[in-house]
């Protein structure tokens, strides 16, 4: 079975995908620290030389990819990525997708503490983040809403989340 995590940045999917992913004993991957690893640049820079076309492009081609791997695995994917190139029905075709959905305000809350390693969010002003993630979570949730299960968040440790998911799979 191949298993998908998608949602708003700062939702959890690289912690969670990791900690499911050596419960379940499966290979983890994140399509955002592969991208960093075959361009050799960070994400940041990749949208800043090339532009968001080009880095979704990229970032279409790497996830056809790693959809096409015949192993067992958790996938972390972008934000961004179910948004582009109809990826939210790939990744629906080849994997099981779960939605990590929480409210904007923990997502500011989470993204307020982590704004200096997030380099897309680090120069905006506290009121300019919270705007920021409404305005695109408010973009993006009807792409997310086509997974194949929601799991709330909010207010829950790594650990239940993780069960939570476990529900779900038919291992």
């Amino acid at each position: 079975m191949k298993i998908t995590l998608i949602g708003y940045m700062g939702s959890g999917k690289t912690s969670i995908g990791e900690r499911l992913s050596q419960i379940i004993n499966y290979n983890f991957y994140d399509l955002d620290s592969i991208l960093v690893e075959s361009e050799k640049d960070s994400i940041y820079n990749l949208f800043k030389k090339k532009g968001e076309l080009s880095f979704r492009k990229r970032e279409h081609s790497v996830l056809k990819k790693i959809l096409k791997n015949k192993d067992k695995y958790v996938l972390s994917v972008g934000g961004g990525t179910p948004c582009f190139h109809n990826n939210i029905y790939l990744l629906n075709r080849y994997s099981k997708t779960f939605y990590l959905q929480t409210n904007s305000y923990t997502l500011f809350r989470r993204l307020l503490l982590e704004k200096n390693s997030r380099p897309l969010i680090s120069h905006l002003s506290k009121n300019e983040l919270f705007q920021f993630i409404m305005k695109h979570l408010s973009q993006r949730i009807y792409f997310y809403e086509k997974s194949y299960q929601k799991i709330n968040v909010s207010a829950k440790s790594k650990d239940d989340i993780v069960q939570e998911l476990i529900k779900y799979i038919k291992i």
